[in-house]
């Protein structure tokens, strides 16, 4: 799978699986909850994937996180708002940009970090083989 390629289909399941379990969860949890729920489902789906396409990755760490981040950030709220207009969802556009939408600042967050991450620990590898004297 190419890289534009793994980016859109990440960045779908990206969105899929979280909206999938706390679709499936919210009728059997309290609203508080249910946020948090959300949160902690998103955080661990974009973990997985960004570990998964940065596998493929060489260099450009930070770059990368920023990009991928900012597709799947982008790809989820293209995707709720269709479904609000839609009429599946049942929240009101209002209701999403205040309760649904900030909770994907989770995704760039995490991206981006561990582009950081990756980045640093390439840097600190090549001044360990003494590579930057």
């Amino acid at each position: 799978m190419n890289k534009n390629s793994k980016i859109i289909n990440y960045g779908l399941l990206v969105w899929l699986i979280p909206s999938l379990i706390t679709v499936t969860l919210a009728s059997f949890v309290a609203v508080n909850i249910f946020e948090v729920i959300s949160g902690v489902a998103i955080a661990l789906t974009v973990i997985v994937f960004s570990y998964l396409y940065f596998g493929g990755i060489t260099e450009n760490f930070i770059k990368e996180g920023f990009l991928i981040g900012i597709i799947w950030l982008i790809i989820s709220i293209i995707l709720d708002i269709i479904l609000i207009m839609l009429g599946i969802s049942q929240l009101s556009l209002t209701g999403y940009l205040m309760y649904v939408a900030p909770l994907y600042i989770i995704i760039p967050a995490i991206t981006i970090g561990l582009g950081l991450y990756l980045n640093q620990r390439m840097n600190d590898s090549i001044k360990l083989k003494g590579g930057n004297k």
